[in-house]
């Protein structure tokens, strides 16, 4: 009986039911500000903020906000009123963006009527996971182009005073912030097999809780269903594997380069020392064959 209790209550604590009433001119923003994303999901340009900005309501200002914080991609997408933890009603009101930008552009179904998918994610229960990873992804574009030419070396993300209510919302949000600062970026680089450029943004990268960002390992909680574009993966599997290129990515260059200090400082406070994780990255075998040397 317990057991049964405990799953009705981690079922509560996941699921947001969303059942949200809008009234209409609040329900026509929000679609209109969601088709423009749609076609501009950098959110650039003078004419894209004027747009969005003339359909603020009360309940919209802070989602039209983001995204032009997100279109000036400068130091306004660190102010804590985009970094921290938004309500769920809002959280709810960005999946209705996301949702009626992959309906528009999903090819492999038809599309639907805007209203229509609007009203469904309003109505229907929603993992508060998949919320809050789909607001960093929405804004993760501001800091991908703030770190295009920014050195954030100096800068702190203290993710204690966020909001998260667990450890996974602080997961969430760190490897949402990695992969806009340095994801798609480093995997570029090993390409070309520039190590040069790759030491160069890693020391610009801001600290996480006062740590450099190798340094976070808390990873321990249960893993979950995740929907992507079209597909359905295990979040860990696809955003901790991620992660780990990330590190092996900077442990790679530094080895280039013959730092065997910082190779230490890295290999010994990462999760490539924690075989706990292994399994979530496609180099388990090299590292789990590394850690087994290195004991």
């Amino acid at each position: 009986m317990k057991y049964f209790l405990s799953l009705i209550l981690l079922a509560a604590s996941i699921f947001t039911k969303a059942q949200i009433k809008l009234d209409q001119k609040d329900l026509h923003n929000l679609i209109a500000i969601a088709e423009l994303y749609s076609y501009n999901t950098d959110a650039r340009g003078d004419q894209f903020a004027k747009s969005i900005d003339s359909l603020r309501t009360p309940k919209l200002n802070h989602i039209v906000d983001a995204l032009i914080a997100v279109g000036k991609g400068d130091h306004t997408i660190l102010e804590t009123q985009f970094l921290a933890r938004p309500n769920e009603e809002e959280l709810v009101l960005w999946y209705v963006i996301r949702e009626i930008h992959y309906n528009r552009t999903n090819e492999k179904v038809k599309a639907r009527p805007v209203v229509a998918v609007a009203n469904e994610v309003l109505s229907k229960q929603i993992d508060s996971r998949w919320l809050l990873d789909n607001y960093y992804y929405r804004i993760h574009g501001g800091i991908a182009s703030l770190f295009n030419e920014a050195d954030l070396s100096k800068y702190n993300f203290n993710m204690d005073s966020l909001g998260f209510k667990d450890d996974t919302e602080k997961a969430i949000f760190f490897l949402n912030m990695m992969d806009a600062l340095v994801g798609g970026r480093f995997k570029v680089l090993q390409m070309m097999k520039n190590n040069k450029k790759i030491l160069e943004f890693c020391g610009k990268l801001p600290t996480f809780n006062g740590k450099e960002y190798f340094y976070f390992k808390n990873f321990d909680y249960a893993d979950f269903d995740w929907i992507g574009y079209d597909k359905t993966v295990a979040y860990n599997e696809w955003h901790i594997g991620s992660f780990y290129s990330t590190l092996i990515a900077q442990f790679s260059a530094s080895a280039e380069l013959k730092d065997k200090k910082r190779m230490q400082e890295i290999y010994f406070n990462s999760i490539l020392h924690e075989p706990k994780y292994f399994k979530f990255t496609e180099s388990k075998d090299e590292l789990q064959a590394f850690y087994d040397k290195s004991k």
